[in-house]
């Protein structure tokens, strides 16, 4: 219990510190009212209108959850060390993996809190639209929840070693490469390019978190995901399992050597 409760402690502080900061707020507010926007207005025939709410309803909880993630990421370790908030907690018997692990699964109560909110406002919207629920957009809403957990053990990682602008910056990037490394690899692929670009492109299409694999908006749009067919989300969900323990045992060994 002795080990477990400091982790609880951390994670807990870093959910109530990022509540009570401006920026989620702000986003929330706006994400939620994207949703409302982008699904309200226009008249569409049946498969248009369902085709419309996934597309846009799930890549606005997307692209803000991932936003969330990042801009508030910078708070969970470079922050602490610059403002020195971390050294008290330092000089507690406690270790620093369970600092690091702390860390996460507070980053991931807030992704888990964002995701929730606005897949609420997404399924109202949806009911509303189509007077109907499809509970496959449960799957695609844990699976984008799962896409921002591995994105916060990824930013967890970068902040052990980087600081809170270059933590952005270097998540921020990545995360628009992991979502169009496919689409970038397929293009150089159909297209004559140079062997320069095309060897960067397929050392980027590897080594890059493949975010995109959680995607499931085509699947559910295209009647392609069913419940019979668990491959579909559970090789993403093992591959974004150990992609996320790699990044928080790196995270660990690195912020365990770092001095402070």
């Amino acid at each position: 219990m002795s080990l477990i409760r400091p982790i609880y402690l951390i994670a807990g502080n870093t959910i109530t510190g990022i509540l009570r900061g401006v920026v989620l707020n702000v986003l929330l507010v706006l994400a939620g009212l994207m949703i409302i926007a982008a699904t309200a207005s226009g008249t569409f025939e049946a498969a248009e209108m369902r085709r419309m709410l996934v597309d846009s309803g799930l890549a606005i909880i997307t692209v803000l959850g991932a936003m969330i993630a990042i801009l508030t990421g910078f708070t969970l370790i470079p922050h602490e060390v610059d403002t020195r908030t971390v050294y008290p907690i330092m000089s507690k018997p406690i270790y620093r993996w369970q600092f690091v692990l702390g860390k996460f699964i507070g980053a991931s109560g807030v992704n888990a809190i964002t995701v929730g909110l606005l897949s609420i406002i997404f399924f109202m919207v949806y009911y509303f639209k189509k007077h109907e629920f499809d509970p496959r957009l449960l799957v695609a809403v844990l699976m984008i929840l799962a896409m921002l957990t591995m994105l916060s053990a990824m930013i967890i990682f970068l902040s052990t070693f980087m600081s809170w602008i270059g933590t952005i910056i270097v998540s921020a990037v990545i995360w628009f490469l992991g979502n169009y490394s496919q689409f970038l690899y397929d293009l150089s692929a159909s297209h004559d390019q140079n062997v320069v670009s095309t060897r960067l492109i397929e050392v980027i299409h590897k080594i890059i978190p493949n975010f995109q694999a959680m995607d499931m908006r085509f699947v559910i749009v295209q009647q392609e995901l069913g419940f019979g067919e668990p491959r579909v989300f559970l090789i993403p969900l093992l591959y974004g399992i150990g992609f996320m323990a790699i990044m928080l045992v790196l995270a660990a060994l690195v912020f365990n050597y770092r001095e402070l």
